[in-house]
């Protein structure tokens, strides 16, 4: 079986039309839906490119992958402790598989093909490079960060200075087709293709640039966030973006200029399944897409992704279409992980996985009815560029958990406070769901071997966290 997996990049559970957006417009995606298996709960593992990148190629959480922020953070401090593990890649590789990776990577060792056991690589810097060998003269911080950040009436977005043709992410999608034209003829083959979009700063070619009217972006509820009750992390957050200051008018902007850039990588996502069809490829290859993770995109008046575990940030959209399969269009509620898909393109490849924190997702795929599976999902964050931070997740079908060592825990009802504005954490009335949620939060812990486990602030700090002997 062949295996093509469609990364985006910092791209929402609820930009997709198929997840119930109702003016962002996602055909291709839409379709795919229809043709595989949709899942309403699926989660990144931590809500950064790098260690969420890490997770999917690895399997593992980023406590024992290692790479816990992204890659150039902290004077790289980080940036080689992911190295020694296997990847999907090399053991496909090995299994016979031809290997194919383009666009952003966000990890050590950027186009080592030798390393990562990658046959034909084409890394983002060929996209600049090619650039400058046709005389354009294009520098993606001078000609897209620095005027759009804090650029005009509205920060983050705007007009692209490529067309949609010269744009990173149709550089991406003409090396994919040319790599599924290249594998077409010999052995099975695993390519992954990795846009740069939608992730800020938003620079989208027209006419996807202005394809929604600000005005038709709603309101959500939780964009009046006061904070109260709230981890301190999320104010400073409002300081770092310097986003305190905005209006709803100027994010209405930025959110309609978002979901044109969604709109345009979903018609380039399209030319690539096109392609598939074409070479006759597309009933024998498994296509997967997902994005490593969300953005706030200005609900709770917060920008950008990683501190906090709302689930703008965590929960993201995953759709897989395993050919052949009866369980087509279905939606599927169980609780998965970005750590899941390792094993799963294995299993698609008759490979056995490694022991990794992940489980393939098979037996959804196929229309099996799966009893065993798990009734939460689990995610951690470990810091990014200003702070080392840690915090840990655990959620449920109805309430979601927050351990922060250092400051408040959170508490949210999902059913009643979809929107997360009410931590109940301090509220006695709360108190058996909570010493519940942290019983769960630290079987996860234990069972994955996160060592945060082993802090004396676990055990007993000011916050009252009771370690509990409860295995399940």
């Amino acid at each position: 079986m062949n295996i093509l997996y469609l990364l985006a990049d910092q791209m929402r559970y609820d930009a997709l039309s198929c997840n119930g957006a109702p003016i962002c417009r996602t055909p291709n995606l839409d379709v795919l839906a229809k043709e595989g298996t949709r899942f309403t709960h699926a989660y990144t593992s931590n809500a950064l490119c790098s260690p969420s990148r890490a997770s999917i190629l690895t399997g593992l959480y980023p406590h024992n992958h290692g790479q816990l922020a992204n890659a150039g953070n902290f004077n790289g401090v980080f940036d080689q402790c992911m190295l020694n593990h296997e990847t999907y890649f090399s053991l496909l590789k090995a299994k016979g598989y031809q290997t194919g990776y383009i666009g952003k990577w966000h990890l050590e060792k950027d186009g080592d093909g030798n390393f990562w056991g990658i046959d034909r690589w084409h890394p983002s810097r060929d996209f600049h490079r090619e650039l400058q060998e046709q005389g354009i003269d294009y520098d993606f911080g001078i000609h897209e960060v620095q005027p759009l950040e804090w650029g005009e009436d509205a920060p983050f977005c705007g007009s692209s200075v490529l067309d949609t043709e010269r744009h990173h992410d149709a550089w991406v999608t003409q090396h994919t087709i040319d790599t599924l034209e290249q594998f077409k003829e010999g052995a099975p083959f695993v390519i992954c293709a990795s846009f740069h979009g939608p992730h800020f700063p938003y620079a989208v070619p027209d006419p996807y640039d202005h394809m929604y009217d600000s005005a038709s972006v709603s309101r959500p509820d939780n964009f009046d966030e006061m904070f109260m009750n709230k981890p301190g992390i999320q104010q400073k957050e409002l300081m770092r973006w310097n986003t305190a200051g905005l209006t709803w008018l100027d994010w209405q902007r930025v959110i309609a200029t978002y979901w044109g850039y969604c709109s345009y990588i979903d018609m380039l996502i399209g030319r690539i399944i096109a392609e598939l069809r074409e070479q006759g490829l597309y009933e024998e290859t498994m296509i997967i897409f997902s994005a490593d993770h969300g953005d706030m995109l200005g609900n709770h008046r917060l920008f950008n992704k990683g501190f906090n575990m709302y689930e703008e940030d965590y929960r993201v959209p995953l759709l897989i279409r395993w050919p052949g399969s009866d369980s087509q269009g279905i939606g599927c509620d169980a609780f998965v992980s970005l750590t899941d898909l390792m094993p799963t393109i294995l299993a698609a490849a008759e490979v056995a996985p490694p022991a990794v924190d992940g489980r393939s997702l098979k037996r959804f795929l196929i229309g099996e009815t799966v009893k065993d599976w798990r009734d939460d999902v689990y995610c951690e964050f470990n810091g990014y560029e200003t702070t080392l931070l840690t915090s840990r997740m655990v959620r449920t079908t109805r309430w979601k958990y927050v351990y922060n060592p250092y400051d408040l825990d959170e508490l949210y009802d999902m059913q009643s406070d979809p929107g997360e504005l009410h931590n109940l954490a301090r509220l006695p009335a709360f108190s058996h769901v909570l010493r519940r949620m942290k019983e769960r939060l630290v079987y996860w812990l234990r069972r994955t071997g996160d060592s945060i486990i082993e802090t004396t602030a676990w055990q007993s700090n000011s916050y009252g966290l009771i370690l509990s002997d409860r295995e399940r």
